[in-house]
């Protein structure tokens, strides 16, 4: 079919003008525009993931939070928003999957334990991201409720190192949370949760990255995720090591069984160079971010407004919200032509490559870019798998 493009991007078919039209009832066909042309897109209702942040506080005061450069509220998630995000998960069989984090402390909600029995309920698996600090009073409800995976933030091997970074915890109290968790486990002969640790790899730490094994090992966890820094003060920006040369060390695998079984754990290690293949996880995984307040975000890195440095260039991230679930369905925002449109982009990639454009821009710094992406995508981290989610 031959289409004509006519001005402010829009196309015309024979006999009408369009920007989107009605493929059949209740499904639209998108033209997206390129620049040599153009795509068709026929977008489905095929959320696969959901992120929920229950809350943005944290009992914990790490050198690497997104809280020391953030002005954004701390509150918990009102149960009655939660609610309406349950009653809107009910109706879709393409989703499998809930993580419950964020930026704050699940367990610090005073809810999470119901929120946790709400969704199970669905059939949905459940993976909690926690700092760990909390875990011991909570260790039969956890298994209890059938928790699929527990990813546990350690920035450190050694007490010392651990208490430098995560300031507020000691390794040895998360250790002790985790084994007391792991005895109610084999106590109660259940598999679950699934423990994985997480890993945020900087100068002062790099060589802890030799003894994660043996730390994953001594607390049963069958996965280590290693991700980079992404540095929200100047004085962090001295800690990154994804800027030359350097290679992360190596650290070996181990055992773990019980119950019959055997597992081999496995470290799961980031890029260290910008160039590679960009690629969003959160699209490709056909997940969004439900927001504290009800707010949905495409993924994590736009989900609140605050201040990060990449590569020594400062960059302020504005909140990109794509509609609140307090105000309208799930449905209805996956399916907005903003989403879409969004998703395709990103889908493609279509941004520049800010990092190494060399031209003098302030753009980037207010997270936009010369292609009049608002917001862009172009010296996304995340996308370089330089800095990684669980």
């Amino acid at each position: 079919m031959r289409v004509k493009i006519e001005e402010k991007g829009w196309f015309r078919l024979p006999g009408r003008l369009i920007g989107r039209y009605d493929l059949n009832e209740g499904s639209d066909l998108y033209l997206i525009p390129l620049a040599d042309g153009f795509i068709v897109y026929h977008p489905t209702l095929d959320i696969r993931k959901v992120y929920i942040e229950p809350t943005t506080r944290c009992n914990l005061n790490c050198i690497t939070c997104v809280r020391n450069a953030w002005k954004d509220e701390t509150a918990d998630m009102e149960m009655s928003t939660f609610n309406a995000i349950l009653r809107q998960l009910r109706g879709f069989r393409s989703i499998r999957a809930v993580v419950l984090g964020g930026f704050g402390e699940p367990f610090y909600h005073p809810h999470i334990l119901d929120m946790i029995r709400d969704i199970k309920a669905l059939g949905l698996e459940v993976t909690i991201s926690t700092n760990g600090t909390l875990l011991g009073d909570l260790a039969e409800a956890i298994v209890e409720l059938k928790v699929d995976k527990l990813v546990v933030s350690v920035d450190g091997v050694r007490p010392q190192v651990f208490g430098d970074i995560r300031r507020g915890a000691s390794l040895e109290g998360v250790i002790e949370n985790l084994i007391k968790l792991n005895e109610v486990k084999r106590r109660d002969r259940s598999i679950s949760p699934a423990i994985g640790l997480e890993f945020v790899a900087m100068r002062r730490n790099v060589k802890e990255i030799r003894l994660l094994s043996r730390l994953a090992r001594s607390v049963g966890a069958s996965q280590v995720l290693i991700t980079n820094l992404l540095p929200h003060t100047e004085e962090m920006c001295e800690e990154i090591l994804y800027d030359g040369e350097e290679e992360l060390p190596r650290s070996v695998g181990w055992s773990l069984s019980g119950g019959g079984w055997l597992e081999w754990g496995a470290i799961r290690r980031p890029k260290m160079r910008w160039g590679a293949q960009r690629s969003c996880r959160f699209v490709e995984g056909k997940s969004l971010v439900i927001g504290y307040d009800g707010g949905v975000s495409p993924c994590y890195a736009l989900m609140h407004s605050y201040t990060y440095y990449i590569f020594g260039r400062r960059k302020q991230v504005r909140r990109y919200v794509l509609g609140n679930v307090l105000e309208e369905d799930l449905g209805s925002i996956w399916m907005s032509e903003e989403y879409v449109r969004f998703r395709v982009k990103v889908g493609m990639f279509d941004f520049p490559s800010c990092v190494d454009c060399g031209l003098a821009c302030d753009l980037a710094e207010r997270n936009e870019d010369c292609w009049g992406n608002d917001p862009s995508c172009a010296d996304c981290l995340w996308a370089h798998d330089i800095i990684r989610c669980p």
